[in-house]
């Protein structure tokens, strides 16, 4: 998919007074007043930073109703980088609808003014942020800003706003992060005294010394494609080989049969979002470009393609399902009961990045992901209900039947029924059946086999005798150690995990992975294209379960697929279904 980036040209206007961080207008006691008496003006433009030069990475493409703008703030602070004034009135502009030169997608015409400005006491740093997020309180000082969150919800940097029955989705944008020599604050605009004009200019064309902020979205991007390459069925339904365990074939055999299977892809979600964002991108001045494997500052495109979301560095990511209600601080999981992203559409989420020592530590569960949820089926659409076990597959009454006999071959099968009379008027006996036994979840889609009696028919111990809980319990303890580590396709329900590539291509070394291999980084596109799906995904037991996916070395989990990160830009990546 090809991006181009984006840029934005505006004058941005507002009415601008000094004022706290209650918006009140009036600056807090503790910040110096630099204002005198006297009033100026200031014109800005605002520029997306994909919007110059292409990047050796990739390929950039315009945004699809995401450059809407909503308001724009503008924070001013002096040379010692303490806050003095703020702007935040939007009297909007104009939407390109065609690719024109330049590439401007959106144009206003408006004017900053600055009230009680002294002459020779002008603010010397500016931070923009359009489509400010409700409850944002900007920092007091840069340093403040530097690390101040956006929102206390993550999602609160996209959301989309009705008005007359039209939808437009506001992405929160803030002025763009990277490193320069002789640039003495990465995520600020410096202005000058010659900046500032004694009367507003309404000409566009006359005016002179326009100050350029570049601006990012927060939010980065995602979306999951399936290559038109792919074979699928009239239904529109991919087919895969598969063994299953206990199913006739023409062979004769009736222990193991190769079949045709058939995959529905029903849509997906992203997992391990960031729960927070910081505000401005955090970037680290001392990393070098080699040392991530690409060049990850460029300041000829006003703009860096790695960051430090408001968790890297930090641990405290839960192994399983069982462990995200305690322990999922910093991401969030989700179940894929409902609430499905459609295959070719885009989803959005905070930037969540981390080091080497962390992604080695956590991996998959510390980096974003794709689940992609899809269905097994036979040849006319038809759920099948299967286990997988020790790598092969069974129908869910063979897998049952297998485990019994398990347990017949370990002496372990020791429940009775009444079964008739013989013909001596006897009583029979025969050993319970996989009508006594079902599956009960153990999380994370794993199943074990328990003894169950919905009838409440009379059991037998082996001599005859009354069948005691204590048999039962020592059944069930042989039942579950007979079918530890299956995993069950409820319905057929199962997904793939597809861990978000980012830019460092570097091999993984003595099983450490390099940073910035994973992660997805604020105003990068990732699309994802699925070009082989040769496997079975991994079984969803209980739909209602929050997914933390599990070792990544089990091949079974993964499709086959090429990311390709746009800026809104392009970062490739490949992995098999």
């Amino acid at each position: 998919m090809k991006m181009k980036k984006l840029f934005f040209g505006l004058f941005a206007c507002a009415s601008l007074c000094a004022c706290s961080n209650d918006e009140s207008g009036v600056i807090p006691d503790d910040t110096p007043k630099v204002f005198t008496g006297d009033e100026a003006y200031i014109n800005v433009r605002l520029a997306d930073a994909g919007s110059l030069t292409r990047a050796q990475e990739g390929e950039f493409e315009y945004g699809t109703n995401e450059q809407s703008v909503k308001n724009a703030f503008f924070y001013f602070y002096d040379a010692d980088g303490v806050f003095v004034a703020q702007g935040d009135v939007w009297t909007g502009g104009n939407a390109s609808t065609t690719n024109p030169a330049g590439n401007i997608e959106f144009t206003g015409n408006n004017v900053v003014v600055l009230k009680e400005l002294g002459r020779k006491n002008y603010p010397k740093y500016m931070v923009a942020v359009l489509n400010k997020p409700t409850g944002f309180l900007y920092g007091n000082t840069l340093g403040e800003m530097q690390t101040v969150l956006a929102d206390g919800n993550a999602e609160g940097i996209y959301y989309p706003s009705t008005a007359n029955n039209v939808t437009t989705d506001y992405f929160t944008m803030s002025t763009t992060s990277y490193t320069e020599a002789g640039r003495s604050a990465y995520f600020v605009t410096e202005v000058k005294e010659e900046n500032f004009l004694p009367e507003p200019m309404t000409d566009i064309n006359a005016i002179a010394n326009t100050v350029t902020v570049y601006v990012e979205r927060l939010a980065a991007k995602v979306t999951l494609n399936v290559s038109e390459q792919l074979v699928k069925d009239a239904n529109g339904r991919y087919p895969i080989k598969a063994t299953v365990a206990g199913e006739d074939n023409s062979a004769g055999n009736d222990d193991v049969a190769s079949e045709e299977l058939y995959v529905e892809l029903l849509g997906w979600k992203l997992n391990a979002t960031a729960k927070r964002s910081y505000m401005v991108k955090n970037i680290d001045a001392t990393w070098a470009n080699g040392d991530l494997g690409f060049t990850w500052n460029r300041p000829t495109d006003y703009r860096s393609h790695w960051g430090k979301s408001f968790n890297y560095g930090l641990s405290g990511y839960p192994d399983n399902a069982a462990g995200v209600p305690a322990n999922s601080e910093y991401l969030n999981y989700v179940d894929l009961e409902n609430g499905l992203t459609a295959l070719g559409a885009p989803a959005y989420c905070a930037e969540n990045t981390n080091t080497s020592a962390v992604v080695t530590a956590d991996f998959p569960s510390a980096v974003t992901s794709i689940l992609l949820k899809a269905k097994v089926c036979d040849a006319s659409g038809n759920a099948l209900d299967l286990v997988r076990y020790n790598g092969v597959l069974f129908r869910h009454d063979s897998f049952l039947e297998y485990v019994l006999s398990v347990l017949k071959a370990r002496n372990q099968h020791t429940v009775w029924y009444e079964n008739g009379k013989d013909a001596q008027g006897n009583t029979k006996y025969t050993q319970i059946g996989k009508e006594y036994v079902k599956l009960e979840n153990t999380g994370d889609g794993e199943v074990k086999a328990v003894f169950t009696n919905e009838l409440e028919i009379p059991l037998y111990a082996e001599d005859g005798s009354s069948c005691s809980e204590e048999i039962i319990d020592v059944l069930n303890d042989d039942l579950a150690a007979a079918s530890a580590g299956a995993v069950a396709y409820n319905g057929g329900l199962m997904y793939y995990n597809i861990p978000i590539e980012h830019l460092n291509n570097d091999a993984a070394e003595n099983g450490t992975v390099p940073e910035a291999k994973y992660g997805v980084v604020r105003n990068h596109h990732y699309v994802v294209t699925i070009d082989k799906l040769e496997k079975i995904g991994k079984g969803i037991f209980d739909g209602n379960e929050k997914i933390v996916p599990g070792d990544p070395n089990d091949d079974t989990y993964y499709v086959g697929a090429k990311i390709n990160i746009l800026s809104w830009k392009i970062v490739s990546q490949n992995v098999e279904l």
